[in-house]
C-alpha cells in the first residue's frame, strides 16, 4: 500500500474517532444544559408558589385539594413542569397530575423544605425519575404550613436533548467532510511527490541512492537558487577539503557556497548557475575537472548539478611522463653527440692524429666534466643536476647555448623530484624551443638561474629558479592566459600544444610557490618557491 493511501486512512480514522468524540461532548454539553434549565424552571416556580398567597390561604382550608388541583392543572399546561404537587406538612398530597395519587404520601426528601430550605435535586417518584424541586410554605409566623413540590421528568429532558442531537451530528458530519477533505488533498500530494511507493519501498531507495551517491569516484553536489549546496556526497567533501558536519540539525542545513572556503573563481562558477564543461580548477593540492549543468526532471528549477573529478594524480602522471620523456630527450641528445665525438677520435686514430685524438676526447671530457662537477656541487638535488646536464646537451644538439647559473648556497629545492623536472623541464624546453626558432635574428641562448632570495628580499627563505631565453618573448593578448591548457604560442604538433606551461602553474599551485613572466630580450620566467626552515638550516624535511 502506498505511502499516501496509509496517510489517507490514517487520517480518515483519526478524523473519525475526533468527530465521535466531538459529537458526544457536544450531546453531553446539551443535555447538561437542558438539566440546567430543568433545574431552573423547577426551582423558579415552586418558589414563585411557595410565596402565593392564595396557595397559603387555600392550605388553611377544610379542602386543600379543591382550591388547588385546578392552579396547579393550568401550571402543567401552560409551563414546561410534568407535575406539581402541593401537599401538607407531613407529606400528604392536596394536588397530582394523577388523582388516584392525590391523599397519599409524598415519595421524594422533605427534610430540607421542613428546615425552610429550598432544595433541588433528581429523585425517582410515582411518574418516574426527575428533575426536582421542593419549597416550603409558611405562614406569617414562619412555620411551614405546606409544602410545594414541581419537577420535570428526566424523560422529558432526554427527548429535549434528543431533539439537538440533529444539530450536533450535523456539525460533526460537517467536521468530517472537511477534514476528509483535507485528509484527501494532503494524500493526494504526498502520493504525488512519492510516486505512489511504499514505506518500505521509499525508505530502500533513499538507501540505494544514499550508497551509490556516497560511493562514487566522482564528486557530486546540488548548488540550489539561493546559493546553498543541499546535496554533497562524501567524495565532494574529499576533493573541496569540507568536513562532515557533527550528527543533529546541522546536518541536514544546506551549506552556503560562500562558507565552503573554495578559490574565487570556482565559487563564482558555482554561484553562476550556468553550464560548465569540462572547467580545470586547482583546490588546495588536487587538481579538479569541474563540469555544471542545470537541474532537470523532478530537479527542475531547483538549481545547477555540479561534477568534479579528480585530476591530480592523471597530472601527476602526466608530469612524470613528461618528465621521463624530456630526460629520455635529453640522453638521447647526449648519446647522438657522445657517438659523434666517438666518430671524430676514432676517424683521428685512424689518420694516425694520435695526439689530436687524445686532446680532443680529453677536452670534452673535461667540459662535460666541469659542468657536471659544478652543478652537483651547487645542487643537492640529484634529479635537478641530470635534468640540466642532459638540457644542455639537447641544447647544444639545436643550437642554443645553455647557460646555468647555481647560487653556491641555494637551498635544496623544496619540490619533489617528479614535480621538479616537470617544472623545469618545460620551462627550459619552452624557452630552447623558442630560441632556436629566433636563431636567424640573434644567437640564441637560454639562461637557467637557481638562487637564494636577495637578503632585501620579503622572504629570504626561498628559491628563485628563472628561466630567459632570447625568443620572441610572449604576445600581449595571451599574456593573461599563457597558462591555460590548450593557450599555446605555438602551432599544434600531433601531441597537442598548450600543457607543458599548463603543467608548470599546476605545480606552482600544488606547492605554493608563485610564477611571473615578463618580456626582457626574450620571455622570462621567474618561480619562487618558499622554503622550509628545517631545508633552511640544512635539514631536509
Amino acid at each position: 500500500m502506498s505511502l499516501a493511501r496509509r496517510f489517507l486512512l490514517l487520517q480518515l480514522v483519526v478524523v473519525a474517532l475526533l468527530t465521535l468524540a466531538v459529537s458526544l461532548v457536544l450531546f453531553a454539553h446539551e443535555r447538561g444544559a437542558v438539566v440546567e434549565r430543568a433545574e431552573a424552571v423547577t426551582r423558579v416556580l415552586a418558589t414563585a408558589l411557595a410565596d402565593d398567597p392564595y396557595v397559603l390561604e387555600a392550605a388553611g382550608e377544610p379542602d386543600p385539594h379543591s382550591a388547588l388541583q385546578p392552579l396547579t392543572d393550568r401550571l402543567l399546561a401552560d409551563t414546561e413542569l410534568d407535575f406539581v404537587t402541593i401537599m401538607a406538612p407531613d407529606g400528604t398530597r392536596w394536588t397530582h397530575p394523577w388523582p388516584s395519587s392525590v391523599g397519599e404520601a409524598y415519595r421524594g426528601d422533605r427534610s430540607h423544605a421542613l428546615a425552610g430550605e429550598t432544595w433541588t435535586s433528581t429523585e425517582r417518584g410515582n411518574l418516574g425519575p426527575s428533575v426536582r424541586t421542593i419549597a416550603p410554605v409558611r405562614d406569617e409566623d414562619g412555620t411551614v404550613v405546606a409544602l410545594v413540590a414541581t419537577g420535570v421528568l428526566l424523560e422529558a429532558v432526554s427527548q429535549q436533548a434528543l431533539a439537538q442531537l440533529p444539530a450536533v451530528l450535523l456539525v460533526g458530519l460537517l467536521l468530517l467532510a472537511a477534514s476528509t477533505t483535507v485528509a484527501a488533498l494532503g494524500a493526494r500530494y504526498l502520493g504525488r511527490v512519492t510516486h505512489g511507493w511504499g514505506p518500505e519501498e521509499l525508505a530502500q531507495v533513499h538507501s540505494l541512492h544514499d550508497a551509490v551517491l556516497n560511493e562514487a569516484t566522482e564528486g557530486l553536489l546540488l548548488v540550489d537558487t539561493a546559493g546553498a549546496v543541499p546535496v554533497l556526497n562524501a567524495r565532494a567533501r574529499e576533493l573541496l577539503g569540507i568536513r562532515a558536519p557533527a550528527p543533529g540539525p546541522a546536518r541536514r542545513r544546506p551549506l552556503p557556497v560562500a562558507d565552503l572556503g573554495l578559490p574565487t573563481a570556482l565559487e563564482a562558477v558555482l554561484l553562476s548557475g550556468a553550464s560548465v564543461q569540462e572547467q580545470w580548477f586547482v583546490v588546495d593540492a588536487r587538481t579538479l575537472i569541474v563540469s555544471a549543468l542545470p537541474a532537470r526532471g523532478a530537479l527542475a528549477g531547483r538549481g545547477t548539478i555540479v561534477i568534479l573529478r579528480d585530476h591530480t594524480e592523471i597530472s601527476r602522471l602526466s608530469g612524470q611522463l613528461r618528465a621521463t620523456a624530456t630526460l629520455a630527450g635529453a640522453l638521447r641528445a647526449q648519446t647522438h653527440e657522445h657517438a659523434n665525438r666517438m666518430h671524430t677520435v676514432v676517424s683521428l686514430l685512424e689518420l694516425g692524429r694520435d695526439e689530436e685524438a687524445l686532446g680532443f676526447a680529453s677536452a670534452d671530457m673535461a667540459r662535460t666534466r666541469i659542468l657536471s662537477e659544478d652543478l652537483l656541487a651547487h645542487l643537492e638535488d640529484p634529479f635537478l643536476a641530470a635534468l640540466l646536464v642532459g638540457k644542455t646537451a639537447a641544447a647544444h644538439e639545436r643550437g642554443v647555448e645553455l647557460e646555468v647559473v647555481v647560487d653556491p648556497d641555494v637551498p635544496r629545492v623544496p619540490v619533489s623530484p617528479a614535480d621538479l623536472v616537470t617544472l623545469v623541464g618545460n620551462l627550459v624546453d619552452n624557452a630552447v624551443e623558442a630560441a632556436a626558432a629566433n636563431a636567424a635574428r640573434v644567437r640564441p641562448v637560454v639562461e637557467v638561474e637557481i638562487t637564494r632570495a636577495p637578503d632585501d628580499a620579503p622572504a629570504r627563505d626561498t628559491v628563485v629558479i628563472t628561466v630567459a631565453d632570447t625568443g620572441m618573448g610572449i604576445p600581449a593578448e595571451l599574456a593573461d592566459e599563457v597558462f591555460e591548457l590548450g593557450v599555446s604560442t605555438k602551432p599544434a604538433g600531433p601531441s597537442g600544444r598548450g600543457v607543458g606551461l599548463h603543467l608548470v602553474r599546476e605545480v606552482v599551485d600544488r606547492w605554493g610557490a608563485r610564477i611571473e613572466h615578463v618580456n626582457d630580450g626574450g620571455a622570462v620566467f621567474t618561480v619562487t618557491l618558499p622554503v622550509p626552515h628545517d631545508t633552511v638550516t640544512g635539514r631536509v624535511p
